[in-house]
């Protein structure tokens, strides 16, 4: 029997399988100076590489004119780099900001999927079966066997939280809060398997299996190398096989009907 080439098997999740639109949310810290801000998406999303958390830092307090003539603006930082609030869509509604204020945005890029690829922090990942079988024997010495199915489970620990992840914020409240319900755990599992890789384009290609899934979170907290939320995922009901493509240089999937 011909045997998988290793890294050619993966697995992956998401909530929603539909394109993921663009967006973005700018929320300001204990300022002392602005109450608010905005951020344009298309503007944002020319500036920045991927989805994350950007920080603006305000490093001068913004000056008022006393008489005639021009205040003195505000200075911002983003990872310890000027820069204009403006070319990256972002507005407050307060213009006297102070030192010290900040403005986190939280944006997700467009993506042509929300399917994420599971076991970044895991050096060890399996689908454990768990088939339900039984094993009688009779007076007589026979013996007979019964399998009733399987239960498969991934456990993916640990699982640290990261925004550029696109399932990380769901996790990450349905463990806080704990939520239980199957509008909040449910969501979606494929088991890939690729049968071609390009090394110069950096994609791979194959089918996978896609079927309903629970995302189940089991604790919180970690050690050192981060916040972590390790999930158990599910299966349920029938499974589909589709096409997939796999950019390894950005970690974007895009699974579609096979033709």
């Amino acid at each position: 029997m011909a045997k998988l080439a290793r890294n050619r098997v993966m697995y992956f999740g998401c909530w929603d399988p539909a394109a993921i639109v663009a967006s973005a949310k700018a929320n300001v810290g204990d300022s002392t100076g602005i109450d608010a801000a905005t951020v344009t998406v298309s503007t944002f999303s020319t500036k920045v590489n991927g989805s994350g958390e950007y920080t603006f830092l305000c490093v001068a307090s913004y000056v008022a004119p006393v008489n005639e003539g021009d205040p003195t603006p505000s200075k911002w930082e983003l990872n310890g780099e000027e820069v204009s609030l403006s070319a990256y869509g972002i507005s407050i509604t307060d213009a006297d900001a102070v030192k010290g204020d900040i403005i986190v945005v939280t944006y997700t890029a467009a993506a042509s999927g929300g399917w994420e690829a599971i076991g970044k922090d895991n050096d060890d990942l399996s689908k454990e079966l768990n088939p339900d079988t039984e094993t009688f024997k009779n007076v007589l010495g026979e013996a007979s066997f019964t399998h009733s199915g399987y239960e498969p489970e991934i456990g993916v620990d640990p699982y640290y939280i990261d925004p550029s992840r696109k399932m990380y914020s769901r996790i990450r409240d349905n463990a806080i809060q704990e939520n239980y319900a199957e509008s909040d755990l449910k969501g979606y599992f494929a088991e890939a398997y690729f049968e071609t890789a390009n090394k110069e384009t950096r994609k791979m290609t194959g089918y996978c299996y896609v079927r309903e899934a629970w995302y189940v979170p089991q604790s919180t907290g970690g050690d050192t190398s981060g916040f972590a939320v390790p999930v158990n995922i599910y299966p349920i009901g029938a499974a589909v096989k589709k096409a997939i493509s796999y950019d390894m240089a950005t970690n974007e999937a895009t699974i579609s009907a096979i033709t």
